[in-house]
């Protein structure tokens, strides 16, 4: 989930995969079986983030080129502080993005969280830029129901942790849907905007991204899909 969803916060540079065409994706349980309608929420996201995660997914877009993204989540141990909040836990967050075999970026990150309850306090580029820091979030519910949605978090996004430039801004919701007989799928669905100039050049790009999420009744969470919208151009990496 993202770090900053049940989820890690992956800052994917959207812009490198404008003009690449559109992906597909076939998902879902059907079946006869009566679908899972409910599953932990804030307790699945707390434990997910307190893990270390290796995933794995593929996309191919329609000139037919295929698209590899690798995501790696190191739980660090024990406790930081991150812009004056003390207490904070923090996971180290890697993506790698190859198109065709051929690597197009990687980008590791650190994001930064409270537990009991989960909060989200920010992300920061291993380079120090961009630097990120949530400015308001909202509680996940203890369970959450199929057809559940709602605000997750705010987000600013700046050059560096002396937070006198701003890079852009994130929004992020949650939404909770039918998947089959033992999993639902929580979604996080963020949105960046307001990229400044500054922003551009620290590689944001204005965009959509979506992670979904297996969750089973008792909390376990497994990556799904992430689905990354940029210059009206969609990947779906499953």
């Amino acid at each position: 989930m993202k770090s900053h969803s049940l989820a890690t916060a992956i800052a994917l540079p959207m812009i490198l995969v404008s003009g690449c065409g559109g992906g597909g994706y076939g998902g879902g349980g059907g079946g006869y079986m009566m679908n899972l309608s409910s599953a932990p929420g804030e307790p699945a996201l707390a434990a997910y983030v307190q893990a270390s995660h290796s995933t794995t997914l593929h996309a191919t877009d329609s000139s037919g080129n295929s698209w590899t993204l690798q995501l790696s989540t190191v739980a660090n141990a024990g406790t930081t502080t991150f812009n004056g909040t003390a207490n904070a836990y923090s996971t180290v967050d890697t993506v790698t993005l190859d198109k065709n075999g051929t690597l197009v970026a990687t980008n590791t990150s650190t994001s930064y969280f409270l537990l009991n309850p989960y909060v989200p306090l920010g992300k920061a580029s291993s380079g120090g830029t961009p630097y990120a820091v949530v400015t308001s979030s909202f509680p996940l519910p203890a369970t959450v129901t199929v057809g559940n949605s709602g605000a997750f978090d705010n987000l600013t996004y700046y050059h560096d942790s002396t937070l006198a430039v701003a890079d852009a801004d994130e929004t992020a919701t949650y939404s909770v849907e039918a998947n089959n007989s033992t999993t639902l799928l929580t979604c996080f669905n963020t949105v960046i905007s307001g990229v400044t100039a500054q922003g551009t050049a620290d590689g944001l790009a204005a965009g959509t991204e979506t992670d979904c999420y297996t969750v089973n009744s008792a909390g376990t969470a497994a990556l799904f899909t992430i689905t990354v919208t940029a210059s009206g151009v969609t990947l779906k990496f499953q």
